[in-house]
């Protein structure tokens, strides 16, 4: 019976083993007055406070520091870091994400904006195009008409010639055929007298 009380509590600490926990980021050291463990506290140091070091005993000693409050006092060494705490970081990321995010909502108004300028001015630009495309056959018609329009002038020109040559040919004829009526009509009149 003993043995199945403790068969039967083992699933419920191995329960209690298996969730994940963390370690806080919230961190306060003691700042002494001297470089010792049981020297007297002169006040807590927390996480991410930034202070200054003024002298050092070793990495695994104690250093000397001044707080941003002006407090002077020993800690131990291995706490202090050249880089700011992981929260400090977080911090200043989320602000730069928050300022990154508001720019990319900026920019993406800008961008509908822009879209919908390019389709206001996308029959602006289709009339161009049209625009264009009439252009270039009224140039062609005006082409075409003033090539026609120089044939016409030409062949006007040569009916013009062939009309006055042809008219000169039969006044020819005709004043060829008249005259010798003419002149014979008088030689007989001078025979009759």
């Amino acid at each position: 019976m003993a043995l199945s009380l403790v068969l039967g509590s083992a699933p419920a600490f191995a329960q209690e083993g298996g969730r994940s926990q963390y370690i806080s980021d919230d961190i306060s050291v003691t700042l002494r007055d001297a470089p010792r463990n049981d020297a007297a506290s002169v006040g807590v140091v927390n996480s991410g406070d930034k202070v200054t070091v003024l002298q050092t005993l070793g990495a695994q000693s104690f250093a000397q520091v001044r707080t941003a409050d002006g407090r002077s006092g020993w800690l131990t060494a291995r706490y202090i870091s050249a880089e700011p705490a992981a929260k400090t970081k977080l911090k200043e990321l989320q602000s730069q994400l928050v300022e990154a995010q508001s720019r990319i909502k900026a920019l993406d108004a800008e961008l509908a904006d822009a879209k919908a300028l390019l389709e206001k001015a996308k029959p602006a630009f289709e009339l161009s195009g049209e625009n264009e495309r009439l252009q270039q056959a009224l140039e062609s018609a005006e082409q075409q008409s003033q090539v026609a329009a120089s044939r016409y002038d030409a062949e006007r020109a040569r009916r013009r010639t062939l009309v006055t040559g042809a008219s000169l040919v039969g006044g020819g004829i005709l004043v060829g055929l008249i005259l010798p009526w003419l002149g014979a009509g008088k030689r007989r009149r001078r025979s009759d007298f």
